[in-house]
């Protein structure tokens, strides 16, 4: 599906079709684009990039379409990875000073919250995994 070009966030680079590739959900969501441009927050003179999953209600595209500022969507992909390396054993280790990961203190529901959080990792895991080589492989390819 086209992304729109008319709306606030502009974009500059795009994929679409991505429902055709969304993990578990391919085929059947409502997430259709991805796409890298000028954030919809901007005011005057101002030219901050976001991330946006572009969602389609099937009707019109819906205000529930999310736009991020890049280091954000590359915080949470290093969340993922971290989530990742928890629920394979053990406890979450920092990064650095300023990303201290840590498994949030949910009372008595800590234990099966990982649990859970593990089994997910492991249903999905062939998806995860694609997804991570595709960002394995845009890394390598910066040098």
């Amino acid at each position: 599906m086209k992304i729109p070009m008319h709306l606030g966030h502009r974009p500059i680079l795009t994929v679409e079709d991505y429902d055709q590739i969304d993990g578990p959900y391919k085929g059947d969501t409502d997430a259709k684009g991805l796409s890298v441009g000028i954030a919809q927050w901007n005011g005057a003179g101002r030219n901050d990039l976001s991330a946006k999953v572009w969602r389609h209600s099937g009707e019109r595209w819906s205000r529930q379409s999310e736009e991020l500022p890049l280091h954000r969507v590359l915080d949470l992909a290093t969340l993922i990875c971290k989530a990742i390396q928890t629920s394979a054993g053990g406890q979450p280790t920092p990064l650095d000073e300023k990303f201290k990961v840590a498994v949030a203190d949910n009372g008595n529901d800590t234990s099966s919250l990982l649990v859970a959080m593990g089994a997910e990792l492991g249903k999905n895991q062939e998806d995860i995994k694609a997804s991570l080589e595709r960002l394995k492989k845009a890394i390598s390819e910066l040098k």
